[in-house]
């Protein structure tokens, strides 16, 4: 096996790179680009983390392949995913660097005057209403409350669609927190609500519903503080790891309830290793890539899709017993377009792996460069302190979705599901009985 020591160094200048832009973010007493800290920490845990993991499963390992989730490879194309990540890496810095100072609003705009939004008894009533079904649809689906609590996180067909919806119950919070109205204890009580309920079926979205709730906090109320930007390593730890370590232990190890999963998880004989766990069957940041390149080694016929896969995206609002009719249109449709794309390992095809599929090293590039452009570009828009951008708001938070998965599709599914939700609240506003 050959020495890895420049494979090492390369994501050593990764890292390092990443994490100056980050601790210089930090460091600064004010005006701080949030995105320009939570995106390429972002990359760091899902990429650069896992690379880690991965180099360091070949030294200590003899062998030829590594298989990770559905994605098998070999050290060359492991090393060979780590220099495009590398040349990717100093893409986005650079151009975070010269798009940075850029300003693209008016600083006379940083006095904006909130206007008043209250939230009327009818509102709150159908919310409650609207909650209520929703998590009886949801926990109907796991199979009842029992089984949705001690078996969570099931693949369900649908259930997505149903956690989209259950989000108008954090936007009383949010509306209020970027209008300057008065909050009640209610508002927090359905954003809880909505956490919890989602937390059961996704612990992605229950995380990017958080920072959606930091993001207005910090442009629209006040500025956070490094202590709270410290902190954020509290909710994550408990989302995605403590929940998720239950999650699998509770569902897919076999056990059955809290208790149970608890003892099996504690039990010495079971040997469990947590950063093996969450790089080997939770993240494809890395592997995704490593996956593809293996498999366009050893498959000729490899074509590139040129983003035709991506148009597939937009079918996702059509409920899968319409969309996988074989009778209708909708189902060859959706085929023929996913099919396009040349690699099926990942479970979720993470945005530089999908960049690759579509055009190789150049939309990685390309990628890249539109990351490195929007991450200034949002903290300027969110600067001006408009509460009419509360859209650009919510879907902002899909900049880091966009290095799990498609960037497009995040924003086409999931922030046009919010930016649908809002529409919906705001006329739900309209429908008065009286002010607070």
């Amino acid at each position: 096996m050959n020495s890895l020591l420049l494979d090492w160094l390369c994501l050593y200048l990764q890292v390092f790179l990443l994490s100056y832009v980050i601790i210089r973010e930090i460091l600064l007493k004010s005006d701080r680009n949030l995105f320009a800290i939570l995106v390429p920490a972002t990359i760091l845990i899902l990429v650069q983390g896992q690379a880690w993991w991965i180099l360091g499963q070949f030294e200590t390992m003899d062998v030829a392949k590594i298989d990770v989730v559905n994605n098998s490879f070999s050290l060359d194309m492991a090393r060979k995913a780590n220099l495009y990540y590398g040349i990717c890496t100093i893409f986005y810095v650079s151009t975070f660097q010269l798009f940075r100072k850029i300003r693209w609003f008016d600083k006379s705009h940083n006095t904006f005057q909130h206007p008043n939004h209250g939230t009327s008894i009818l509102s709150y009533l159908f919310i409650a209403v609207w909650t209520l079904i929703i998590a009886s649809l949801l926990f109907s689906k796991a199979g009842g409350l029992d089984t949705a609590l001690t078996k969570p996180g099931q693949l369900i067909e649908g259930q997505t669609v149903f956690i989209l919806a259950l989000g108008i119950a954090k936007l009383p919070l949010i509306v209020k927190l970027n209008s300057g109205s008065k909050i009640v204890i209610l508002d927090f009580l359905f954003f809880g609500a909505a956490l919890v309920i989602t937390l059961f079926n996704s612990r992605f979205l229950t995380a990017f519903a958080l920072l959606q709730l930091l993001i207005v906090i910090n442009y629209r109320r006040k500025e956070i503080s490094r202590r709270t930007i410290f902190m954020l390593i509290v909710p994550a730890i408990v989302v995605f790891f403590v929940f998720g370590i239950y999650r699998d232990f509770a569902y897919r190890f076999g056990t059955v309830g809290i208790k149970e999963a608890i003892n099996t998880f504690i039990d010495p004989s079971i040997e469990f290793n947590i950063l093996d766990w969450f790089y080997r069957n939770n993240i494809e940041g890395f592997s995704g890539l490593a996956g593809i390149l293996y498999f366009q080694k050893e498959n000729l016929n490899f074509q590139y899709d040129f983003g035709l896969s991506e148009l597939g995206n937009i079918f996702n609002y059509i409920p899968n017993s319409i969309r996988n009719d074989p009778n209708l249109l909708f189902a060859e449709n959706v085929s023929v377009l996913k099919e396009s794309f040349p690699y099926k390992g990942s479970v979720v095809p993470g945005g530089f792996e999908l960049a690759y599929g579509h055009f190789g090293l150049p939309g990685m590039i390309l990628y890249s460069f539109i990351l490195g452009i929007l991450t200034p570009f949002l903290h300027s828009q969110l600067r001006k302190k408009n509460p009419g951008d509360l859209p650009i708001l919510l879907v902002s938070v899909q900049l880091l979705n966009g290095i799990r998965l498609s960037l497009f599709g995040a924003i086409i599914f999931f922030g046009l599901a919010d930016v649908i939700t809002l529409w919906m609240y705001r006329l739900l506003l309209k429908l008065k009985i009286r002010k607070e």
